[in-house]
Formats: C-alpha cells, sequence, structure tokens
C-alpha cells in the first residue's frame, strides 16, 4: 500500500467522544467546586459568591472547546500518511507524527481509532478510509509490537 491522503469531516459526537474524555478531571473538579462555593455561600456568607468565578477563568479553554462544539459541532481534518509520518491538519493547525509511534488502530463504532505514543488520538469515519488505507497503518503498529517483543 502506497501512502494515502484523506479529508473528511467529524460530527460533533465523534468530536465529543474523543475531545471530551481528556477534560473529565477538570469538569469534575469545576463541578465540586462550584457546589461547595454555592454552599458556603449559601450556609455561611454570601462573600464566597465571586470564587465562582474561578472555574470558568481556570479552564477558559474547556469554555471554549465547549462553546465550539455546541457553536461549529463539525470539523473538517485532513489527513496526509507518508512513508514515514501522518500529517494532521484542522483548521489551520497541523501536527506532523512518526508513523513509528502508532501503537494502536481500532473500530469504534462508526469510526477508526489511530493512537500515537505522544498521545494524539486520531478520529477517522469508516467511510472515509479503506481496509487497505487501515492495514497500512497496522504494519507500523505490527512492526512496533515485534520490535518490543524482540527487545529493541
Amino acid at each position: 500500500m502506497s501512502p494515502f491522503h484523506l479529508r473528511f469531516t467529524l460530527t460533533r459526537r465523534q468530536r465529543l467522544d474523543v475531545e471530551l474524555v481528556p477534560w473529565a478531571p477538570a469538569i469534575a473538579a469545576a463541578l465540586g467546586f462550584s457546589v461547595g462555593i454555592a454552599f458556603l455561600t449559601v450556609n455561611v456568607s454570601v462573600w464566597f459568591l465571586p470564587f465562582l468565578l474561578l472555574p470558568p477563568v481556570v479552564y477558559r479553554s474547556l469554555i471554549a472547546f465547549l462553546f465550539d462544539i455546541v457553536v461549529r459541532g463539525r470539523r473538517t481534518v485532513e489527513l496526509v500518511a507518508d512513508d514515514v509520518g501522518l500529517t494532521v491538519r484542522s483548521e489551520g493547525t497541523a501536527k506532523w507524527l512518526p508513523l513509528d509511534g502508532v501503537f494502536q488502530v481500532f473500530r469504534s463504532g462508526d469510526a477508526w481509532t489511530v493512537l500515537h505514543l505522544d498521545g494524539s488520538v486520531i478520529t477517522v469515519p469508516t467511510g472515509a478510509i479503506t481496509a487497505e488505507q487501515i492495514e497500512y497503518l497496522k504494519t507500523f503498529v505490527r512492526r512496533a509490537a515485534a520490535a518490543r517483543s524482540a527487545g529493541i
């Protein structure tokens, strides 16, 4: 299989599946803090009320992400795979990932997920990628697994 170039659009649900999970601890902390401050405001003093502004300030990128999901649910992604790496472009940003770092490729529902050692998660809808292209990505996973088992 030779290198390939894909262009696809992720739906709101597909974006939430991937992009919301890393925010779970921040959401739990902000919710717990807000409930605690609300309790203190009602039962102790109204002077605790300004502390409710802290979670939106501290987690402003989470607020921006949620706003983006609500306003523009879909995101166009361009994925270019060559002999040595993957280039992922989306809305003016580009990231290059070496193919040697791909350690897992699996299907989940209506999308394929590619996991990379640097923590990147690439979601590709099943209709946007062929079986040969998935096998191309899986060859790098198999090579890395063989190298690990050989002790390299």
